[in-house]
């Protein structure tokens, strides 16, 4: 089953009223205050960390309880799988992680990500995914995690934070996975030439950044 709401805008006059009530309500007031700290005491190697893209965060929005609240700083930490809010603005350093349980999607910038818990594939690993629609009622979610690696350099104890994916298609009301080219080849097979082909011209794309690569793919696939 996948969880998350396919209700994908707003009016601007919507989303005015909502920002202003936050506003006037006051942030502590707001029905996704009640999360734990979000604690980082990472020391990482090579300047990496734990987070989506970076430590900066990113205006957003979040549906939560079914209310969808607008222009937050968010980040998504993809270590813990947790999306995190600075609730007091750029300058106040208190973090929060808000409960998962409550939330069906959110947004960082432009990119939307949803809630899926269950799914009808091997190892299925639950958590947040971004929603990427590929064309011809094709929809691929991209789930982005990383695994901690322990190093000491110089006697210090440091961490490195190694990105890592997985890619599920819903395609026909089913859900796929899509991590090799073998199985993207066995969902297309009439586009075995354009698949080939996308490999071949964009092998260094798919070593540096693999969500890039297979986002690019299925959209030359169903377009």
């Amino acid at each position: 089953m996948l969880n998350f709401c396919t209700a994908y805008s707003q009016s601007s006059n919507e989303i005015f009223v909502y920002n202003w009530f936050d506003k006037n309500l006051g942030v502590e007031s707001l029905d996704f205050e009640n999360g734990p700290a979000h604690l980082n005491f990472d020391k990482t190697i090579n300047n990496n960390n734990r987070y989506y893209i970076s430590e900066d965060f990113k205006k957003g929005s979040i549906n939560y309880n079914g209310q969808d609240y607008f222009d937050l700083l968010l980040n998504y930490d993809t270590y813990n799988d947790e999306i995190v809010l600075k609730p007091y603005g750029e300058s106040n350093t208190t973090k929060i992680n808000i409960i998962k349980e409550n939330v069906s999607y959110f947004k960082l910038g432009n990119e939307r990500f949803v809630k899926l818990e269950t799914l009808n594939i091997p190892n299925f690993r639950k958590g947040y995914y971004e929603e990427v629609l590929t064309g011809n009622d094709i929809t691929l979610f991209v789930k982005y995690y990383k695994e901690k690696k322990k190093i000491n350099k110089d006697e210090i104890d440091l961490v490195e934070f190694i990105p890592k994916y997985e890619f599920i298609l819903l395609k026909d009301s089913k859900s796929y996975l899509v991590n090799t080219k073998k199985e993207i080849l066995a969902l297309f097979p009439n586009n075995k030439r354009k698949i080939n082909d996308f490999y071949l011209l964009h092998r260094d794309l798919k070593t540096e950044n693999p969500a890039l690569f297979t986002k690019n793919l299925l959209k030359y696939i169903n377009n």
